[in-house]
């Protein structure tokens, strides 16, 4: 009987260790993205990330800097217990995205919620991106752009990674 409650523990034991972790909360991805605050260049090209607070804390704001004449921003703030992030884009549209889940690889994901500027069907715009802390300090970040009146294929529709690394840190308030 010893035995079988040893075995029936260590079965259990590994069935537990097994199970997928669990998601983060929108809170806590949110959290996490904060401490992208500073600023960061692309490992590939001249595109400049600035991260910053506005509003006490609670929205964050991405900047890219691609030429002194073409930036994006995203807004990340929070929505109850959503975490939304919205694009202000060089072509004029605005998706707005919710953060969905986090990957094996702790890639955060999100996903196209609605938007505004989206009525040119051959207009492109963000449909998803993730967003992870890499290795050694570094952030890496897939962006996907469909067309407007496209249907997005989370299989078919795979946006290009980009991977940074900090040039400067956060400023203290």
């Amino acid at each position: 009987m010893k035995r079988l409650s040893v075995i029936l523990g260590v079965f259990l034991t590994g069935a537990l260790s097994a199970a997928p972790a669990a998601q983060p909360s929108a809170r806590a991805v949110f959290d996490q993205l904060q401490t992208l605050v500073g600023t960061w260049k692309s490992t590939s090209n001249n595109t400049v990330a600035t991260y910053s607070t506005i509003a006490n804390g609670t929205t964050l704001i991405e900047t890219w800097t691609m030429s002194p004449t073409r930036q994006s921003m995203t807004v990340y703030t929070m929505d109850g217990d959503r975490l939304l992030a919205t694009h202000y884009c060089p072509q004029g549209n605005a998706p707005r995205m919710r953060f969905v889940s986090t990957d094996k690889s702790s890639a955060h994901h999100f996903t196209f919620l609605d938007g505004a500027n989206l009525q040119d069907p051959n207009g492109l715009h963000e449909h998803a991106f993730w967003v992870r802390l890499g290795p050694s300090g570094t952030l890496v970040r897939s962006e996907t752009y469909i067309k407007n009146a496209a249907i997005y294929n989370a299989e078919k529709d795979q946006g290009s990674e980009e991977s940074f690394v900090r040039i400067a840190a956060k400023i203290a308030h």
